[in-house]
């Protein structure tokens, strides 16, 4: 993988640890669609451990009837995070990794969908102006269509990047656009999810990713 030019990463979950502030409003919204019959550990169980088309067809199902509105929930989600980004830490040893990354010579993104103002907080935040580009806001399950969008932007070829990511929309993303993703352990979905989606990579520790780049 000695090609590869652009390491792209998602943002949530990935590089800010935003999971206590998402797992709170998970439960609020599990709580206002009467999924009743879980206690909040088991919820978060069923969060971390399905992709979200699996929540909908089991535990999840009763969201079906209000789907627009669990869709809109999880936007103002994203809105009412702006507020608490000056609180949101990075995952332990993240951002050291990404200065070591870029002092080798990567170029870095971020392509997430979270909103580019809450990115743009906590690069501003924690002097973290080191990114190349950066994209916020695709759509919950558009990320396929933009990591196209960005290959043919920069004129790369799909072996030129490599994305690390924690979710298993993550996966799916880059398997449509036939890029290779690096799976992080600290993230949403746990490592027997994303191994389940068919990820490329697993690292437990960021370090461990210049091993996976020196391939």
């Amino acid at each position: 993988m000695k090609n590869i030019k652009y390491v792209i990463f998602d943002f949530d979950g990935t590089i800010a640890d935003t999971l206590p502030f998402s797992f709170k409003k998970f439960l609020e919204i599990a709580k206002l669609i009467k999924i009743d019959d879980l206690s909040d550990k088991e919820i978060i169980k069923e969060i971390r451990s399905k992709s979200y088309q699996e929540l909908l067809k089991g535990s999840f199902k009763r969201a079906w009837l209000k789907l627009p509105y669990v869709v809109s929930m999880i936007k103002d989600m994203q809105v009412e995070l702006e507020k608490e980004m000056p609180r949101i830490k990075f995952f332990p040893g993240v951002k050291q990794f990404l200065f070591a990354l870029k002092k080798k010579g990567y170029k870095l993104a971020i392509i997430s969908s979270n909103r580019i103002e809450n990115i743009n907080q906590f690069i501003k935040h924690n002097d973290l102006d080191i990114f190349d580009f950066v994209h916020g806001k695709t759509d919950l399950f558009g990320k396929a269509r933009y990591l196209g969008k960005f290959l043919d932007d920069f004129e790369l070829d799909r072996s030129e990047v490599i994305y690390v990511g924690d979710e298993i929309r993550d996966v799916e993303a880059c398997k449509k656009t036939g890029i290779k993703i690096i799976g992080v352990s600290w993230g949403l979905h746990t490592i027997e999810a994303l191994e389940k989606a068919g990820v490329d990579y697993i690292t437990k520790k960021p370090l461990e990713i210049f091993k996976i780049l020196a391939f």
